[in-house]
């Protein structure tokens, strides 16, 4: 039963080697014999070495020096490119090889044997005896391991193993130890018994190689076709099946075929392919040409086609078909329509990087940029980096809604980018936020030209619904590497740039300096302070005089804020408020000043008014209004005796929001005033806009009213505009004598400075409650040279 078994497997096996291969599978198991011998090439390469290296040792007293050099050399040489080449092999797994490969591997097993042979030939003639015997081991060594090494090849294994052999064999008969011929034909015999022995096993294992790696790329070869026939099944889906002839014609269109390719079958029948996709401006088809020239497999190959004056995007799979005779028949495939899949991948990576209102770069795209910048080894990490922050935006996004302050945003991104131009990547990584970066530049006066124009393009008001809106830029400047060499303190380094722009008056730029980061480090520390410095009770209040020079006597007082700082001493209000107005902190304190004063000055005569400053930040607060009606509960003051100041560029900031809540307060009884006038945007607007009870003529105009006559104009013409328009006046900033006099002729009614008094504490104001101005100018005389510095700043309550 056995033997018939056995006959049966043998007949089957020498039915199926009788059987034609085709060109596919034949390249894939060839690819399979060159790929088993380079996973072992490592240890091969080793091998060689350590043991030309010992040939080179052990001889090194018997035979030529420069033999020994130039043979080790040669074994060297030969280990170096084969181990390149497996290097090579490794980020490319071989799957398929040529017959030249074949041919290539038995050229190298021939070259490597016959440097091995030349070796004995040369060193075992005159040897002793040991240096014979221990060559003739390595031989015996070298050969079993290079056959077991090259056995998927058996014809590279056989020719590597016949050349030493036969090498070893002449070698041994040449060194004259072997004198009788009974033992020169046992020598024969033991090297022709050996080498037979190896060659026989190199048959073996070879077969059984080839058998197997023949049923897998018969079963890889199925499987592909079983998944080519399967895609039949969605002739009405997206995928449709192809096949061209021998001579690159179309067979057999599908339905599906004609229907993506916008032709009838009987045009795309017996077309050839290469004209199809010529008609179609067809992107990536010469890859897929070449591919096809050399019969090669191709899977996934993306072309991007015009087809009826649309794109759209194919994926072509394909693979050559060969007879079984090895005649080579033509190709068959499936390629499916992934137009739609290519358009919303292409869509989320670009909404993936880019900001969906301006259309810019956002800032995960920006990072990256700023990132592949800095680490630029052939531009040395030089860049310049650009913070721009955009002035008076939130009153447009605030008053005029989302929709225009999108469109405003829109419209700033184009002028940035019309502004630098295409080598600067612009971005919009914020609300009203943007960052500009130029790679491979470092220098500042590049940059400085580039703010300038950014500067420029912002000078002219946008246009939007019809509406003229201005709004400014202010610019904060960093160039790596100097002032970073990482994107986070690249960044840094802009915005605190940014923020010195900012604090010097907007609409301007700035470029990063050293001395910066201790501003920064005073300005957190500060912030810090200010957070317990209210519940620690280091604020306090004090209030500067203001008198009616028609009574010549104290009308009122205005609240200025003091902080003494256990860390910085006494800090100053131009300080620290900005400081609390960027960190909300105006908020709390806001509200503490408003409900202090107004309990002090409940206890003061009922004719006396009280003057609190407020913040744009309070207005943005819509408990602002709740807060001061309860602190009026609470301290038992009047209405009418509490008046709040605000800056124009507080109405500017808040807009309607801010009028609104104005005319409520006034609704209640509370005074309006308008502080710093004429040193906004738009005064004459807002003059317009609401009722202000009192005008607040800034100190910028009183500095020299005894010695300008502009200034003394300008005066005259705001107190006869607000004389016409029912309100009051107060100077401000009143230092010498001769200004009060000055005012007092043009017909201004209230002024307030140091001529007066300097700001005094809570107990110290019944001491002013009974000046009387006539009596204070009555026999004065004023020094020429009296100069007068304030020294604190106004309170925001």
């Amino acid at each position: 039963m056995e033997r018939r078994n056995g006959e049966r497997r043998a007949t089957r096996d020498t039915r199926r080697a009788a059987t034609p291969i085709d060109e596919e599978t034949a390249r894939r198991i060839r690819g399979e014999q060159v790929a088993a011998i380079v996973e072992l090439t490592p240890m091969s390469a080793t091998a060689n070495l350590l043991c030309a290296g010992a040939v080179a040792i052990a001889f090194r007293q018997q035979a030529s020096l420069g033999f020994l050099l130039v043979w080790f050399s040669a074994i060297a040489v030969f280990a170096a490119i084969a181990l390149r080449g497996w290097r090579k092999s490794r980020r490319r797994a071989i799957i398929a090889a040529s017959p030249r490969a074949i041919v290539q591997t038995r050229i190298n097993a021939v070259i490597l044997a016959t440097a091995w042979g030349v070796a004995p030939m040369v060193l075992l003639p005159g040897s002793d005896t040991f240096h014979q015997l221990f060559m003739e081991i390595l031989l015996t060594g070298m050969i079993a391991g290079g056959a077991f090494g090259m056995t998927t090849v058996p014809s590279a294994a056989i020719a590597y193993v016949w050349i030493l052999v036969s090498s070893g064999l002449l070698a041994m008969l040449a060194a004259g130890d072997v004198e009788t011929p009974s033992t020169r034909a046992l020598v024969v015999a033991m090297w022709v018994v050996y080498g037979v022995y190896l060659t026989r096993n190199v048959l073996i294992q070879a077969a059984r190689f080839s058998e197997n790696a023949r049923n897998r790329a018969e079963l890889t070869e199925k499987s592909e076709v079983i998944g080519l026939l399967l895609n039949d099944f969605h002739e009405h889906g997206s995928d449709w099946l192809w096949e061209v002839d021998a001579e690159g014609r179309i067979v057999d269109p599908s339905r599906r075929f004609c229907e993506v390719a916008g032709r009838h079958a009987s045009e795309l029948s017996g077309m050839p392919l290469r004209a199809l996709l010529s008609a179609c401006e067809a992107r990536g088809a010469s890859e897929l040409y070449e591919a096809m020239d050399w019969y090669e497999s191709f899977r996934d190959h993306v072309l991007d086609l015009v087809i009826m004056d649309e794109r759209h995007s194919w994926s072509v799979t394909g693979r050559p078909v060969f007879r079984a005779n090895g005649l080579f028949c033509g190709y068959q495939g499936v390629a499916s329509d992934i137009t739609e899949r290519r358009a919303a991948e292409t869509r989320v990576a670009f909404l993936a990087e880019t900001d969906s209102v301006t259309g810019l770069a956002n800032r995960a795209k920006f990072a990256q940029e700023l990132d592949d910048a800095l680490t630029d080894e052939q531009a040395n990490g030089r860049a310049t980096l650009f913070c721009i922050d955009l002035d008076r935006f939130k009153t447009v996004n605030d008053t005029m809604g989302h929709p225009v302050g999108d469109t405003l945003l829109a419209e700033v991104g184009r002028r940035l980018k019309a502004s630098v131009g295409s080598e600067w990547l612009v971005a919009r990584i914020g609300g009203d936020e943007f960052a500009l970066l130029h790679s491979d530049c470092d220098r500042p006066d590049y940059a400085a030209d580039a703010a300038h124009r950014i500067l420029a393009a912002f000078d002219q008001p946008f246009a939007l619904d019809g509406v003229d809106f201005t709004i400014g830029a202010s610019i904060g400047i960093a160039v790596a590497p100097d002032d970073g060499s990482t994107p986070a303190d690249l960044m840094k380094s802009a915005d605190l740039a940014l923020y010195r722009a900012k604090e010097e008056g907007r609409d301007t730029f700035r470029f990063f300096e050293t001395g910066m980061d201790a501003r920064a480090d005073r300005r957190r520390r500060i912030e810090q302070g200010l957070r317990t410095a209210l519940d620690a009770g280091q604020l306090h209040l004090v209030y500067q005089p203001i008198v009616d020079l028609g009574a010549n006597r104290v009308c009122g007082f205005e609240t200025l804020v003091r902080w003494r700082s256990p860390e910085f001493g006494a800090v100053s209000p131009g300080e620290f408020i900005p400081i609390a107005e960027e960190s909300k902190l105006i908020v709390p304190i806001g509200e503490w000043i408003l409900r202090t004063a107004m309990r002090e000055a409940a206890t003061w005569p009922a004719d006396v008014r009280v003057s609190i400053n407020l913040s744009p930040v309070q207005f943005r607060n819509r408990r602002l209004l709740a807060v001061i009606v309860d602190a009026l509960d609470e301290s038992g003051l009047t209405p009418n005796r509490l008046q709040v100041e605000i800056t124009e560029s507080t109405l500017l900031d808040a807009g309607e929001q801010t009028l609104a809540m104005l005319r409520d307060l006034r609704t209640l009884g509370v005074r309006v005033a308008l502080d710093d006038f004429g040193t906004g945007y738009s005064s004459l607007n807002y003059l317009r806009r609401f009722p202000f009870d009192k005008i607040k003529i800034d100190k910028s105009f009183v500095d020299d009213i005894d010695s300008n006559a502009q200034s003394r104009a300008i005066v005259r013409a705001i107190l006869e505009l607000t004389a016409a328009l029912g309100m009051a006046t107060v100077a401000e900033g009143v230092e010498k004598l001769s200004q009060l006099f000055e005012l007092r002729a043009l017909g201004c009614e209230e002024v307030q400075g140091y001529v007066i008094s300097a700001a005094v504490d809570a107990e110290a104001v019944p001491d002013h409650l009974d000046f009387d101005l006539n009596e204070f100018t009555a026999g004065l005389v004023e020094p020429a040279d009296l100069e007068l510095v304030e020294g604190g700043g106004r309170a925001v309550a």
